[in-house]
Order: C-alpha cells, then structure tokens, then sequence
C-alpha cells in the first residue's frame, strides 16, 4: 500500500496537469499547474504601477486643464469636503435662537424666568413678615388646624372615624389679608419708586423702568403698577371674587412669554419695562 498523503501532484499522464491522490488511487480530478492569466498579473510588478500612475495623473491634468471633467473622485472628495467646512451650513444656532425682546429704545428685557424667581423669593419674604405682624390673630386659626390635624393621625392609628373638618378651618383671619395687602403695597411701591428694584429684583439681576427713561419709575407710577399686579391680593378681600383675581394674576404673569417686550399685564398698565441690571446685562 502507498503511504503518499492525499493532495494535488503532478499528473502521471500529463505534465502540464494537477492530479488530486486521494491516499488510494488517482481520482478523476485535474487542474493546470498555471492559473491562467497570471503573467498578466500586476501584482509585485512595481515598475508597471508606477507607469500606470503617473498616466492617470496625467490624464487628470490634461482634464482638469480643458475644463475639470475626468477629475480624480478622491480629489473631488476632497475639495467638496473643504469646501463643506469653509463654507457655513444654512442651518445656524441662530436660527433656531429666541429672539432678544427689548424695549423701545433697545434696551434688553429680563427673561420671564428671571421676572418669575423674583416674584417667588418677594412672595416669600412678604408672607414671613405677615405671618409674624398677624400671629396673634393667626395663632388660634393655625392652632384648630394643628389639633384637627392630631385628631386625624390619632383615628388613623386606633382604627376609628375621622373627625370631621372643622368650619373654623374655613375662616381665615381677616386681619391676615389685609395686612398681607397693604405690606405688599407699601414694599412694591416704595422699592420701585426708590430704585426700581424689590429685594426679589435685586437678587435676580433684573430691576424696573419707565417707558421715556432709564430711571426708575416715579410714585404714581410705581403705584399704578403695583395696584395692578396686587389683583390678586385685593380680590381675597372680597368673598366670591378671589378665585376671578386668582385667574388675573396667572394671567398676568404669562402675558410677558408673548409680548415683544415681555411686558406683563400690569406693566403695559403703567408703561413700565422689565429690563437687566448690572452685570447681568448682557447675560
């Protein structure tokens, strides 16, 4: 028996042939010795790509230079891709920018989420000192509130019946608004008359204008817009009519989103603006 491996050799029969030996015997399949077409073969010759470019190169110049067809895709690629960076895409940041609202002369307005913490951080600080100024008028109110409250968590522990909500719960100091209106008044007057800025205005950068100057405004006008942005605190006043002044106030204080110059219903009512102040005025 032949210990040959299988594999290809070389043709008993023909010399310019492959035989496959499958470890037995010679099968019936063949192949040339030489893959046809290989000393067409480029591949090593150095010589003859070297040649080949420097004819394409030619080429392109010779196209380039009779009016740029038959250019190089990689050379277009590549000028189309300088291209696309020097030159600016129509798409910019500030197309999609809000513009800035200003007022007649120019001047930037203060952003409505600037005019918003402002309010916030006033509203807060007024409702502390009315809180303190009316406690002895509050305390019995807070006091029902609290034992109500004691009596829930009491039933809610021993498994029992809900005490039911006291009327005194409804009836709120009356003292208490009406303090709580006339601090807001002689606070939002007096500041913006003085330097047109509440402690809110200082903190958020922003302060208050009138429509012909920079300065703040004078009294009356300072009193014209805080008796119109109070509409609410005057409405709780009047039974029935709070929830009316609830609504003036929401709206009042979204106006500004879609006003040129952000100008709220109760600055159009004194012809006041709502503009930056200090270093926050480029921001």
């Amino acid at each position: 028996m032949s210990e040959r491996a299988s594999g290809w050799y070389d043709d008993p029969q023909d010399p310019d042939l492959l035989r496959y030996w499958d470890g037995i015997l010679w099968s019936d399949r063949t192949m040339p010795k030489v893959k046809p077409g290989l000393e067409q073969s480029r591949i090593g010759d150095a010589k003859r790509q070297y040649e080949e470019e420097q004819e394409r190169r030619r080429a392109a110049e010779q196209a380039q230079a009779a009016g740029g067809y038959g250019q190089r895709p990689q050379l277009r690629t590549y000028q189309s891709t300088q291209q696309s960076r020097e030159t600016p895409s129509p798409y910019t940041r500030q197309q999609f920018a809000q513009p800035v609202k200003t007022a007649p002369d120019g001047e930037p307005t203060a952003s409505w989420w600037r005019r918003l913490f402002a309010y916030i951080i006033d509203n807060i600080l007024l409702s502390i000192v009315t809180v303190v100024v009316t406690w002895q008028w509050l305390q019995p109110w807070v006091t029902t509130i609290t034992d109500w409250y004691d009596d829930l968590v009491t039933a809610a522990e021993n498994n029992t019946a809900q005490p039911p909500v006291p009327d005194a719960i409804y009836d709120v100091p009356w003292q208490f608004p009406l303090v709580a209106l006339l601090l807001y008044l002689i606070y939002e007057i007096a500041l913006v008359a003085w330097r047109g800025q509440t402690i809110g205005h200082l903190i958020c950068g922003i302060r208050v204008r009138g429509a012909k100057s920079t300065d703040a405004p004078d009294l009356s006008t300072a009193g014209i817009r805080a008796v119109v942005k109070g509409v609410s605190n005057i409405t709780s006043l009047v039974p029935f009519v709070s929830s009316l002044g609830t609504i003036f106030g929401l709206v009042d204080g979204l106006v500004p989103l879609g006003d040129k110059s952000a100008q709220s219903l109760h600055d159009k009512a004194a012809k006041t603006y709502v503009v930056r102040a200090g270093k926050h005025a480029g921001r």
